[in-house]
């Protein structure tokens, strides 16, 4: 057996393994407490076999945070009852209940400081008198003694809530610029009192919800802090200076252990890191930890998928337990089918992020924030013959599921191979979370037991002669190339085409658009040694509907490698040695061997127009509806094959 899935005892705790689901803000009843989604979520990560479940992080008190702006809250008699009814589901699975408790977000609160839009005002409190991160021109009040102690008594008071709810770990939510560390950290603390200035007065708020969480607990009961040791910004907290400092500060407490992390909001991508970030973040500051001596366990976290990795963390003692984050999102049975060796029937995560971007489920798992309302996928009492044209993430997650369901699918796909535009997507080298992930998911469908027909082309009368009960057209969309003139020349390629190696470029390249596409092509002939410049019409690059973290990821990825870019050009003729284009300050040549156009996909419906005028039962998904992402492709064939009963 492998070391992930021996059981260990941590103090009087009893685990069964050494995987659990990382604690983020998902869900949470309108006034802060467990409601029935939100514990129908993590039960089933419970159920899914993972050792330790958090939920997200609750707030002690609504003086000043909202539940429409932030996770989760204990400090009423219904938010601990709701607790301890989700605790007691957990348990039924044999998992370990954990639970950070938090003073409050401070600056990083996403409450609106101002009425708007009917919603009421809301109070940022700080260390001091900071910028409040998503509202930048408006300052946090800075605590007063009075309320700093105030807080100080309401961790004590939701301590003990929490333990009489069942929860097994109280962990002291301690890190990312939250506002526990926003006292620890000079860059946030410019108090003159006994809470700022030197190190120790900056420490003291820390140590008295420390100590205010034990006294409530008493001396056996398991507590763990999260903590970052480096922020990675200018100002910010450092591994050598304070991080260090605080290290040995926690090794010398009565913990089971440090929850690692990494950054800050202003560096999120560290602390959740996105498609564009290696594997593993976190060993790599536990590494440097052990290093310098620290010997207190870890937990660790950062796209942990790789069984390998995790297991060589526990095995060298560089961990006690992994955290999963994204992975419980988008398969909470990870842990059940990585024991049983079920490797195929793993939903891989995309890191895509769209999970931290307000998508209405998730790319690889549709019945994300919706376990209560979907519940199991049952078998049909009424199987349909289903025709799935098109093979990329859309048609392949819909047949999939729609073979599990019992019905007879064919998927047909008119090119070599499965995967459409994520082969793309997954093409780069640095891309390896979506080429996992389309790679596991081609191997669900045949296993599925889908009749997958490559190189086949859909029309009416091949669709009539095969005679279904039921077409879903998830064809794609197709690149769209803008009338710039010169754009037929043969040194015009798709940046599609590039990221699947089915051209070739020269050595100097200029790609046109500044979009996710257009950077990943720009990135992936960088590194293969070509000279790239991206040209973009807008003022601003990346400006699609991207996740935050992994914005500020890709970003860190171009400025990196150094790669050009222009903003406000408008490319106005292509020919044979040069790129030529237009900004503010007149016309300017770019000298090129090959130009790579990355200007978006279009639609185009007419093959289902024509399928619906034969009077067949048509649907569309995905990109065939509109140009948009992996994750509307998944839930709307979900959706399909759900709603067919």
């Amino acid at each position: 057996m492998s070391i992930l899935f021996e059981p260990f005892e941590l103090g009087r705790l009893h685990i069964k393994n050494r995987y659990a689901v990382c604690p983020m803000g998902t869900l949470h009843g309108p006034d802060g407490g467990v409601d029935e989604a939100q514990k129908a979520y993590i039960v089933e990560r419970a159920r899914g076999g993972f050792g330790i479940v958090y939920p997200s992080a609750h707030t002690v008190t609504l003086k000043y945070e909202q539940p429409m702006f932030s996770g989760n809250f204990l400090c009423t008699e219904s938010h601990q009852a709701a607790l301890k009814d989700l605790a007691d589901e957990v348990h039924k699975y044999g998992a370990v209940f954990a639970v950070q408790l938090t003073p409050g977000y401070g600056r990083v609160n996403a409450g609106m400081p101002f009425e708007y839009q009917g919603l009421p005002v809301t109070t940022h409190v700080s260390a001091s008198e900071n910028s409040v991160f998503y509202y930048p021109d408006y300052k946090c009040k800075a605590l007063t003694i009075d309320e700093i102690q105030e807080l100080v008594a309401d961790m004590g008071k939701a301590a003990v809530m929490a333990k009489a709810a069942g929860v097994d770990i109280i962990e002291i939510h301690a890190y990312g610029g939250y506002l526990i560390d926003q006292f620890m950290s000079e860059i946030w603390n410019h108090r003159t009192d006994e809470y700022g200035g030197s190190f120790e007065n900056r420490m003291r708020f820390f140590f008295e919800c420390y100590n205010a969480v034990r006294e409530a607990v008493g001396p056996d009961y398991p507590l763990t802090v999260k903590f970052t040791p480096e922020h990675g910004i200018p100002g910010g907290r450092t591994f050598e200076g304070e991080g260090l400092k605080i290290a040995r500060l926690l090794d010398e407490m009565d913990i089971e252990y440090i929850h690692l992390d990494d950054g800050c909001y202003e560096r999120w991508n560290k602390a959740i890191p996105g498609a564009y970030d290696e594997a593993g973040g976190c060993l790599k500051i536990a590494r440097r930890l052990r290093e310098a001596g620290i010997k207190k366990p870890f937990m660790v976290q950062d796209k942990m998928v790789d069984p390998k990795m995790a297991e060589e963390a526990i095995e060298s003692g560089l961990a006690i337990i992994v955290g999963l984050g994204k992975q419980s999102i988008a398969d909470p049975h990870y842990p059940e089918k990585l024991e049983h060796g079920d490797i195929v029937d793993i939903n891989f995560c995309t890191a895509c992020c769209e999970c931290l971007n307000g998508a209405d489920g998730c790319a690889a798992n549709p019945c994300y924030t919706h376990e209560l309302e979907y519940g199991e996928l049952k078998k049909t009492s009424n199987p349909r013959r289903i025709l799935i044209i098109g093979g990329g993430p859309g048609g392949m997650y819909t047949a999939k599921v729609a073979a599990m369901a019992g019905h007879k699918v064919e998927l047909w796909e008119k090119n070599t191979v499965l995967g459409g535009n994520i082969n793309a997507a997954g093409g780069p080298d640095f891309k390896i979370d979506m080429r996992r992930f389309n790679e596991n998911l081609q191997k669900q469908v045949y296993k599925a037991g889908v009749t997958v027909r490559l190189m086949k082309e859909a029309d009416c009368a091949s669709v009539a002669a095969y005679d279904p009960d039921v077409v879903i057209v998830a064809a794609g969309a197709k690149p769209f190339t803008p009338p710039i003139p010169g754009a037929d020349r043969a040194k015009v390629v798709n940046a599609v085409d590039v990221l699947t190696d089915s051209c070739g470029t020269g050595d100097n390249v200029v790609v046109i658009g500044g979009g996710e596409v257009g950077f990943e092509a720009a990135l992936y002939l960088m590194r293969q040694g070509k000279n790239v410049i991206v040209l973009e019409m807008q003022d601003n690059i990346l400006t699609g509907s991207m996740a935050m973290n992994q914005r500020k990821s890709l970003l860190d990825m171009l400025e990196r490698h150094k790669l050009s870019y222009k903003t406000g050009v408008s490319v106005s003729e292509i020919n044979d040695d040069y790129v030529k284009a237009v900004d503010t300050n007149g016309e300017k040549s770019f000298p090129c061997d090959t130009v790579v156009m990355a200007t978006g996909f279009k639609s185009d419906s007419a093959l289902a127009d024509s399928l619906k005028a034969e009077g067949l039962n048509v649907y569309t998904i995905g990109d065939y509806n509109s140009p948009r992402k992996v994750v509307n492709a998944t839930c709307e064939g979900y959706a399909v094959i759900r709603n067919l009963g």
